[in-house]
């Protein structure tokens, strides 16, 4: 039962995520060629988009707990097509099998956070089995594609100082909360 309702979760988040995707390109359709950088730009922003960059509107798309093996490389499909970055918060659990999918999304130029080895809330965990899980996923993600992860998104959000463990590493939460997690 526990593995079906995090399945749900797991694709209830992708669902949301996709819709949240095409309302962002059908509402800054206009826009998009100025506010998000080609994926082929190689990081290079033209000084028009570097400005746009600065303000104080911005958004960010993160997407956590996958790599998915059917919609994550949906996802990334549709990204590649509207020319937009995203961040991906990976799952150690979920990568393991699907190491090309990550190696695409290195290759399409997202980035690659780290989201802990399996989804527990981590200030509930001992510190020690906390920080190898991230650890543990920070080898695993740099395996994959040379690069150490350098932002972690703790599953739930649930992070307090005695985690400080992961030295170099940013830890990112979120300030809109979709509660596609809640059940009804």
């Amino acid at each position: 039962m526990k593995i079906k309702w995090k399945v749900a979760c797991f694709l209830t988040v992708i669902v949301l995520d996709i819709i949240i995707a095409g309302a962002l390109y059908y509402n800054y359709n206009e826009a998009r060629q100025i506010l998000f950088l080609p994926v082929d730009s190689g990081g290079e922003a033209k000084e028009d988009v570097r400005e746009q960059f600065s303000g104080s509107k911005q958004i960010a798309l993160t997407f956590d707990d996958g790599p998915h093996s059917v919609y994550t490389p949906l996802l990334l499909d549709g990204l590649r097509k509207r020319g937009v970055h995203a961040t991906f918060f990976l799952l150690g659990e979920n990568v393991i099998g699907k190491e090309s999918i990550v190696k695409q999304m290195q290759e399409d130029g997202h980035l690659i956070g780290n989201h802990g080895y399996s989804h527990v809330q981590m200030n509930k965990e001992e510190v020690s089995n906390a920080c190898e899980q991230i650890e543990e996923n920070n080898r695993q993600i740099e395996a994959i594609t040379g690069v150490r992860p350098q932002y972690l998104r703790p599953p739930y959000g649930s992070w307090n100082e005695k985690l400080e463990c992961t030295t170099n590493m940013t830890v990112v939460l979120w300030n809109m909360d979709t509660l596609d997690t809640v059940r009804k």
